[in-house]
């Protein structure tokens, strides 16, 4: 996968000037080279540079420039098995954003482990993304889980009331749940989003996960998608994840 500078690692002064509408990268490199290009008070001397956005003070010809405000950006991925939820993978595995490519630096809304399917959502509102993944917000996440052996009825009253997680003895809130298929699959909402939350609560009664696949997230659904696709979220939708998490 390719990998973008990131505002950590500093963006090339060539880059800058042209995201900032300056001119073309070629044409940067030529101010730079003419000497019109100042850094923190002082002249660029080389095009491979790099300057912090909101940390240097670049000036072209007088005049201070800075990144235009980004458009914020809401889109709903159908995530396939095996694709990586991370923006970069120290493995080089495929992650959401080999799928997911948009000129906005994005990243991912909370996890879905490396085998689990389904809704994930991605953005660049921080703000947003903060809100929605505090455990304050309660926001349901819905999770269609098809087990190697039909769960009992009478286990359903352990799997929703509230249980400690055998692994780990860590206590997880009370969730609903709904047989489907004599059992075979289990349809189950929980509000926390501890680290393969889902997986561990089956596991702590006896049962392994063959496949989980998210299909609800703050009441959006993966609708018509097929796995691998994505779309961008609307301004109705936008609007109610914001009331979901409690802001307006």
């Amino acid at each position: 996968m390719k990998k973008d500078m990131t505002t950590e690692e500093g963006i090339r002064i060539n880059k800058y000037l042209a995201l900032c509408g300056i001119a073309s990268r070629r044409e940067s490199d030529r101010l730079v080279e003419a000497g019109e290009v100042m850094i923190n008070g002082r002249i660029a001397r080389t095009q491979g540079v790099k300057v912090h956005p909101g940390k240097d003070e670049v000036v072209v010809k007088g005049r201070i420039l800075a990144l235009p405000e980004e458009k914020k950006v809401y889109i709903l991925l159908n995530k396939p098995r095996n694709i990586i939820t991370t923006n970069r993978d120290e493995k080089d595995r495929e992650t959401v954003l080999d799928i997911v490519s948009v000129p906005q630096r994005i990243f991912p809304v909370g996890r879905l482990d490396r085998k689990s399917t389904g809704l994930l959502l991605l953005t660049n509102d921080g703000d947003l993304a903060h809100r929605l993944m505090h455990p304050s917000s309660l926001v349901e996440k819905e999770y269609l889980a098809q087990l190697e052996k039909p769960f009992l009825e009478k286990e359903l009253k352990n799997l929703t009331g509230g249980m400690r997680l055998k692994d780990t003895g860590e206590k997880v809130s009370s969730c609903k749940a709904k047989l489907l298929s004599d059992g075979m699959q289990v349809l189950v909402t929980i509000h926390e989003g501890k680290n393969h939350q889902v997986r561990r609560m089956f596991w702590s009664l006896g049962y392994d996960v063959k496949k989980l696949d998210r299909v609800s997230y703050a009441g959006l659904k993966v609708g018509r998608l097929r796995r691998g696709e994505w779309r961008f979220l609307n301004k109705k939708e936008v609007k109610e994840l914001y009331q979901k998490c409690g802001s307006s």
